[in-house]
């Protein structure tokens, strides 16, 4: 999934950055949204999978809803795939396996 990203190391953003696979319950997305893979920003080569990676809520938000109506439909865009809502057994399975957290605010402070 493709969405913008701050470094809260360097203070730099990144614009369509592609986070691969998140998981999230469906009745919580923003609280419980874990990602497969490392977070390294682009600008500075830091990692920042421990919640060191901010997005905007109102971006996140509206890329899972926008995922789960293409999903109802059966064509995903390429940009959104990768989101995957999931029942909180098959969640508590999985969260352990992932490696990076989001961090999720309103806007990005200047």
């Amino acid at each position: 999934m493709e969405i913008d990203i701050k470094c809260m190391e360097c203070g730099k953003g990144t614009r369509k950055f592609e986070l691969g696979g998140l998981f999230y319950l469906e009745d919580k997305p923003s609280e419980t949204v874990v990602v497969k893979n490392t977070i390294i920003c682009p600008k500075c080569r830091k990692d920042i999978s421990d919640g060191r990676c901010i997005v905007k809520t109102y971006d996140f938000m509206m890329s899972l809803i926008t995922a789960n109506l293409c999903r109802s439909c059966g064509d995903v865009p390429k940009h959104l795939r990768g989101a995957i809502f999931l029942q909180k057994k098959d969640y508590n399975l999985i969260k352990d396996s992932c490696k990076s957290r989001l961090n999720i605010a309103v806007r990005f402070n200047k």
